[in-house]
């Protein structure tokens, strides 16, 4: 199983073929922006699209985004949409530096000044399966507008649990069923208000659920981000309405052997948050980075929702 965050398998080898945009003067660079996308799952309907943009070695942060979508029948391209992208800023918390150990074997730090800043954010509808191009026009503080163009794959269904289906009935391992929490988490620190309930148990009690799928320590892309660090950031504002839980990815790294609530939800990529409802019905999921914003505003409806149930 390949749980890697970018997800360049989506990124067709060629870039699709139809009439570039004419930019402007200077758009042209030694370089091209490379784009990190953070969602593999596109499916038929409504989708969020995440992604950043790589320049020289950096993050791009804060430029003016449009997105023009295509759709593709064998060399013709028709354009279907097109959007601006707004830069979002994935947290104003303070990001403790942290250790990522990657497949290789490689470790590297991700610190204060070097964390990832935030993501564009798009929301996508899809009316059919198959390939889709995808054009960005990127404007930078200079004036220049430079293209970059790549296809999507999407797919007819989800090949992970739905949002409006039933969440699995996990058996999540939590804090009493180990001896040392770094059996369940690789955080540097593990937070044990994450591993208090099992999945399955909140259900039965009707209580909302933030699940995050997470490998704090064995990043695998330049966009892993600080998903758990941000996750903990809703504790002190969330906690007491709502479980919180952490499901660690690797039961073995060594051998790519995953845990079973993994499997059971169906993972192929990391990180994921499932917002789960008092029902046991999944209102909210988000692949990849994620911003505070977006999860408050998942939690919020959720609980509105359960409050205006009759007792």
């Amino acid at each position: 199983m390949n749980y890697a965050v970018f997800v360049s398998a989506i990124i067709l080898s060629v870039f699709f073929d139809f009439n570039p945009v004419q930019s402007g003067a200077g758009a042209a660079a030694a370089e091209p922006i490379q784009p990190l996308i953070t969602t593999s799952e596109l499916v038929v309907g409504m989708n969020r699209f995440a992604f950043g943009l790589l320049k020289d070695h950096k993050l791009l942060e804060g430029a003016n985004v449009t997105l023009r979508l295509y759709a593709m029948d064998g060399s013709e391209a028709t354009l279907t949409a097109e959007l601006n992208v707004p830069y979002q800023v994935i947290s104003n918390l303070k990001q403790q530096a942290s250790l990522h150990r990657h497949p290789d074997g490689t470790e590297h730090v991700h610190l204060n000044e070097s964390g990832i800043g935030g993501l564009y954010v798009a929301r996508l509808s899809f009316p059919r399966a198959g390939d889709w191009g995808v054009e960005l026009l990127v404007s930078q503080a200079n004036g220049a507008v430079e293209p970059v163009r790549f296809a999507v794959t999407v797919q007819e269904t989800s090949p992970t649990p739905a949002l409006g289906s039933r969440a699995p009935r996990s058996r999540n391992l939590v804090a009493r069923d180990v001896k040392n929490l770094r059996e369940i988490d690789t955080s540097q620190k593990p937070d044990p208000r994450l591993h208090q309930v099992r999945i399955v148990e909140a259900i039965a009690q009707g209580k909302p659920q933030l699940i995050v799928f997470a490998t704090p320590q064995f990043c695998t892309s330049r966009m892993c981000g600080p998903v758990v660090e941000i996750v903990q950031g809703l504790l002190p504002a969330y906690g007491k309405r709502v479980a919180f839980i952490h499901q660690e990815i690797w039961q073995d790294f060594a051998s790519k052997k995953a845990f079973p609530t993994v499997d059971e939800w169906r993972l192929s990529t990391e990180p994921w948050i499932f917002i789960v409802d008092g029902q046991g019905i999944i209102r909210g999921k988000f692949e990849g980075l994620v911003t505070v914003s977006e999860l408050k505003e998942a939690l919020e409806q959720v609980l509105e929702v359960k409050a205006s149930r009759p007792q």
